[in-house]
């Protein structure tokens, strides 16, 4: 039911994204989905393009407003918010059509994950001796959990007697899942207790014992950098998925293990890394090591 408080005949965009965002985002999505879409629309969105009335914004406005967003992985999914805000309002006939969808296009190509090689894995597991975040970075490693599954990550998720960990999912609530805790995984959360028993009383205490791992997205993603400068933290999912296929994991369970939303999305990964470990299987291929053609 449309909120009555809301004058949608005069609306501004400013008003219409609350109500959108209020109404459509909140009760769906999970925090760090919706923060991005609050971002976008609070830093993002110029001020006077959420002055003006919703139905007389035209396609050289939403152009102008792009312009002004700096990087083009912003301005990207600026439009993508604005696109999907003005879309409900169609449907809604508060408008008649979606200037943002005529807008000129925004041209951004995403980096492709990469995942580290068995060296460079070698490498990173080396670096982490000493390091604070070594058992955070194992986790990833050996769940392939996105970057906030694992922030949020509480020592109530951990079931013991039935040997699983749940993931509550970043993307909807269909994300959230369980994993195995495999005796690998143990070990690495034993060490991150041990970590914290020995942090009490100093600077580096929790602020949040309920957390298995408190340390905020962004210092995540920084820490990483440091240790691992050629790849991004999102890779180390991406090394989880190849360590799988290489192994042999069955698709369907790797889906569900890394909580894709469909086995299409592991497929694309399986898929190349599957090729690829072809090729440099076949390579070794020789009837006669020591014949030339």
């Amino acid at each position: 039911m449309m909120d009555t408080k809301v004058d949608f005949e005069n609306a501004t965009l400013g008003e219409w994204l609350t109500f959108w965002y209020d109404t459509y985002k909140k009760p769906k999505l999970k925090e760090n989905s919706l923060r991005n879409i609050e971002q976008q629309i609070r830093l993002h969105t110029p001020e006077w393009l959420k002055n003006m009335q919703l139905k007389a914004i035209k396609v050289f406005h939403i152009d102008k407003a792009l312009l002004s967003v700096s990087g083009q992985r912003t301005r990207k999914y600026a439009k993508q918010v604005w696109h999907n805000a003005f879309k409900k309002a169609q449907q809604l006939e508060i408008i008649e059509k979606n200037v943002v969808m005529l807008a000129e296009d925004v041209k951004y190509k995403k980096v492709k994950s990469k995942a580290l090689t068995i060296s460079e894995q070698k490498q990173f597991i080396e670096r982490l001796e000493g390091k604070r975040v070594k058992w955070l970075m194992l986790f990833y490693l050996f769940t392939g959990v996105r970057r906030t599954e694992a922030a949020t990550l509480t020592w109530s998720d951990i079931n013991m007697e039935e040997g699983l960990i749940l993931i509550r999912g970043t993307k909807t609530e269909d994300s959230y899942r369980n994993i195995l805790l495999t005796e690998d995984i143990k070990s690495i959360l034993e060490g991150q207790r041990n970590q914290i028993e020995d942090e009490k009383g100093t600077r580096y205490q929790s602020k949040n014992p309920e957390k298995v791992f408190d340390y905020s997205p962004s210092y995540i993603s920084q820490a990483f950098k440091k240790l691992c400068p050629n790849h991004h933290l999102h890779d180390l999912r991406h090394t989880y998925v190849t360590r799988c296929c290489e192994c042999g994991m069955n698709i369907n369970v790797c889906q569900q293990l890394v909580g894709h939303s469909t086995p299409q999305m592991t497929l694309e990964i399986y898929t190349h890394i599957f090729d690829d470990f072809k090729r440099k299987e076949a390579l070794k291929f020789s009837i006669n090591p020591t014949y030339n053609l």
